[in-house]
């Protein structure tokens, strides 16, 4: 396949998703969680830009996350009707996806921005203002693929809903519940390193840290003993970035094989 093919299948796959997310009430409820939390610093107009964050990783954490995983679910579904046909066609099915996947980027990423827009109007874009809103547009970029992948691989409505929320549960609370609960172990306390490293894999647990140990400067206790952790509090903000780019690019691939399955599997 050409370049100029691939490039014409990318840009017809923008221009229809974008079309037909106008309707969708995914986005709609998403853009409106946005615009929300940006107003919620207004309470504190003379601290907007030192609240800003906290309201925004509140917002990102139970809200926004969900709200990007359903549109990604959506997304995914909204064509399964038309599979036979799409999937037919003389061209890659990888190019169909990546015009789906930046269509969703041009919603999100701009979308996000609405989160930290109004503090940083009050008092100025701030480096923790600036970080936070491209902290907010990556999680949900990436929450948003990820309901993408889940919707290309179990293409029944119900239990792809069913399967999103529970992955969003694991993410926000499983995860950490489950490291909360052997924290106290002999096996933890030998093995810290290793008892850090799925809070490191998982975004949300990353953006926690990030948050508080970059962004709002919270010294940590006892947790930053290890050379691995301490390397991650003294690097957060880029381990953040990196993270969020190897989940895109691994949801990215998950959407790809899940696209590649027969049309009535």
């Amino acid at each position: 396949m050409s370049v100029r093919t691939r490039l014409a299948t990318i840009d017809a796959a923008v221009r229809r998703e974008l079309a037909e997310q106008r309707l969708n009430r995914f986005l709609h409820v998403h853009l409106t969680l946005c615009a929300v939390t940006g107003l919620l610093p207004l309470f504190t107009p003379d601290a907007a830009d030192r609240s800003a964050p906290a309201w925004v990783l509140q917002a990102v954490l139970y809200c926004l996350s969900l709200s990007a995983l359903l549109l990604g679910l959506s997304a995914a579904h909204g064509d399964s009707d038309e599979f036979p046909v799409l999937f037919t066609q003389p061209v890659a099915r990888e190019m169909w996806l990546a015009g789906k996947s930046l269509a969703l980027a041009a919603l999100l990423l701009p979308a996000s921005l609405l989160t930290v827009a109004p503090a940083a109007l009050i008092n100025g874009l701030t480096a923790e203002l600036a970080l936070v809103g491209a902290a907010a547009a990556g999680i949900c970029l990436t929450l948003a693929l990820a309901g993408f992948a889940i919707g290309f691989w179990v293409r029944d409505h119900v239990r792809g809903l069913l399967l999103a929320l529970g992955v969003w549960f694991v993410l926000l609370f499983g995860l950490d519940l489950v490291l909360l609960a052997v924290a106290g172990s002999p096996w933890a306390h030998r093995h810290a390193e290793a008892w850090a490293v799925p809070l490191m894999l998982n975004p949300l647990s990353a953006l926690r840290v990030t948050m508080l140990f970059a962004i709002e400067r919270t010294a940590p206790a006892s947790v930053g003993t290890g050379p691995l952790v301490g390397w991650w509090l003294g690097h957060a903000g880029g381990w953040l970035a990196g993270i969020i780019a190897a989940w895109i690019a691994a949801m990215f691939a998950l959407s790809a094989l899940g696209a590649r399955r027969q049309v009535d599997a």
